[in-house]
């Protein structure tokens, strides 16, 4: 029997960081749903999950490390992106530069299958990328940054608004986690 592989899902933001706020919505808000359903959905595949946050609270980027490092099977870190052109959308993952093709494949997994479902309604594929991220750099285990959406375009940040399509959206992310992990298949 294979061991239930551990998840740490990180809502980015939080507390005094709203992160990014257009149409108003607050990136920390959002991150924070989209976690917790994800959460919600992952523990019914049989997935060991942990959220860094659970409230609109102030978390640490090394705190955020910490709870992965140093048994986690995967850190997802969840984000929104912002623009200063209400044009920019789309969704995107990041990796650190220096990820090794295990965190590579998991990302393509979960990047491939979560474009999939998003261009369904119309969002734009922005690519898989690197970055120096805190979280992707000191982070020992597997991990991935999503930006889901941009705050400040208004189609996008119609679909955020929406809590079914995020209920929805969050299902599709944990079904692309669990693929990844060996949960699906």
């Amino acid at each position: 029997m294979m061991p239930t592989p551990v998840i740490v899902l990180d809502p980015g933001h939080g507390g005094p960081d709203p992160g990014a706020v257009a149409h108003g919505l607050r990136e920390a808000d959002l991150t924070l749903a989209l976690a917790c359903a994800c959460a919600r959905h992952l523990g019914a595949m049989r997935a060991q999950v942990r959220l860094t946050r659970t409230t609109d609270a102030e978390v640490s980027l090394a705190a955020r490390v910490a709870a992965a490092n140093p048994r986690a099977d995967l850190f997802l870190s969840l984000h929104c992106n912002a623009a200063r052109s209400p044009e920019a959308r789309g969704f995107e993952s990041h990796v650190h530069p220096g990820a090794g093709p295990c965190t590579r494949a998991l990302r393509r997994l979960i990047h491939t299958a979560c474009a999939a479902y998003l261009a369904g309604y119309g969002v734009a594929d922005r690519g898989m990328k690197q970055a120096d991220f805190y979280v992707l750099r000191k982070t020992v285990c597997p991990a991935v940054l999503l930006e889901c959406l941009f705050v400040t375009n208004p189609d996008e940040a119609q679909l955020l608004s929406d809590p079914d399509w995020r209920e929805a959206f969050a299902r599709e992310v944990a079904r692309a986690v669990a693929l990844a992990v060996g949960l699906a298949g």
